[in-house]
């Protein structure tokens, strides 16, 4: 669902939470800036996944360190370049694990990670430059929202605007995401320009939720902010997030999916 064009002056600017970095690297696992944490997954259908204000429960539902957290995600080795060493990675990116199944491996172990990103609320994006441009606009940088007024980039789609927390009763305890069990969701609308629903906007105490030391914490915060609780994802049926999207996710919001690597 798309944002009409002429919405758009009449509502109010938020801050941005995600990053401002402008090239992209498949490798990038967790980013931070001086507000915000972002975590990135790079799913084999093409573009980029991405959790931001990722909190130390995000992280250890996605099975990532907290002291050490990784910057870039680990390669494994693809079939030797003709060119031979004269294409050899630098020391400095992340290190091959050699194994025979490398690539398709790799793969599936990147989609399950992508998968886990989903059900904590992130957003699937069609490049990294859709998602640069969005993030921008909702924080009301002038020549991005220019863009979007004037007509040369497409307004945030209902997802891509959307504030999502999820919080699971049952833990998902293993990389297995089919292992689910109730979750408590709060799905609102961004205080960006454009607004859609009035009466459903983000809380002006939203940061509560960060307080959460454990999931169990969030589910009940989530719970006391007017959640919603669902006994298993199967019986979310809801459009306005991308929480069952790799169940249907072929396209882009505006286009194709962009495969990069």
């Amino acid at each position: 669902m798309r944002t009409p064009a002429s919405r758009l002056s009449t509502a109010k600017k938020g801050p941005s939470c995600g990053p401002r970095t402008s090239n992209t690297d498949p490798t990038r696992r967790v980013e931070f800036t001086d507000i915000n944490t972002s975590v990135f997954g790079w799913p084999s259908r093409g573009g980029v996944i991405v959790l931001n204000e990722a909190t130390h429960v995000d992280f250890h539902f996605l099975g990532l360190g907290t002291t050490d957290p990784p910057r870039k995600r680990r390669l494994r080795s693809r079939p030797p370049s003709p060119a031979g060493d004269a294409t050899r990675a630098p020391a400095s990116e992340p290190k091959a694990i050699a194994t025979r199944d490398g690539p398709e491996r790799e793969d599936d172990e990147e989609d399950t990670f992508c998968q886990r990103l989903l059900l904590l609320g992130a957003k699937w994006w069609d490049s990294e430059k859709r998602y640069q441009s969005v993030d921008r606009f909702g924080a009301g940088i002038q020549p991005f929202v220019e863009d979007v007024e004037e007509g040369r980039v497409e307004p945030p789609t209902l997802r891509e605007r959307r504030w999502v927390k999820v919080g699971w009763e049952t833990a998902v305890s293993s990389m297995d995401v089919s292992d689910t069990g109730g979750f408590w969701l709060l799905d609102c609308d961004a205080n960006w320009m454009g607004i859609i629903e009035q009466d459903n906007m983000v809380p002006e105490d939203a940061a509560r939720v960060n307080l959460a030391a454990s999931m169990d914490e969030r589910c009940e915060i989530l719970k006391q902010m007017g959640a919603r609780f669902y006994p298993a994802l199967g019986q979310y049926e809801g459009e306005s997030t991308f929480l069952r999207a790799w169940e249907w996710k072929r396209e882009g919001e505006i286009g194709q999916l962009k495969k990069v690597g």
